[in-house]
């Protein structure tokens, strides 16, 4: 049996609570990504509406605010799970349901780790880069602010 192939093993309620808290964050991050691609439709004839942008804008800064949530919360459970792993692993009624080696930081147990904050990462990106493309240009805002 491969111990480094292994997540570790946690209750039903943690398992839940990271793979949802998880699949949250991406339903964030994906909505992120297509308000970010919908935003040709604020160009009419070269003007660029304010009003929508300004939207568009707030809606990425909430999407992102979401994701970083949700991401937190589903690394943090899940770094708890690999530690009361390791923790866990003297005991002898652990020992005869895993085996002889706690699980710990397995290169799986990284790569679901890296697999949880991926969501984050693209939706901080979608967000700057839709914060700078969806502001107008400061000659613009120079010459009808008063």
């Amino acid at each position: 049996m491969a111990i480094g192939y292994q997540l570790p093993t946690a209750t039903w309620a943690t398992t839940g609570l990271v793979t949802a808290m998880g699949g949250i964050s991406s339903f964030f991050c994906f909505f992120s990504g297509l308000t970010l691609t919908f935003t040709p439709i604020y160009l009419k004839n070269g003007h660029l509406n304010v009003t929508f942008t300004a939207r568009a804008r707030r809606v990425l800064v909430t999407l992102c605010g979401g994701t970083t949530f949700t991401a937190i919360i589903s690394i943090l459970f899940f770094a708890g799970t690999v530690n009361a792993s390791v923790k866990s692993a003297g005991d002898p009624i652990y020992r005869k349901l895993i085996g002889d080696q706690p699980v710990g930081y397995t290169p799986s147990a990284i790569g679901y780790m890296i697999l949880l904050g991926v969501p984050f990462m693209l939706s901080v990106f979608n967000m700057v880069i839709g914060w700078r493309l969806l502001r107008p240009a400061p000659a613009l805002l120079r010459k009808y602010v008063t």
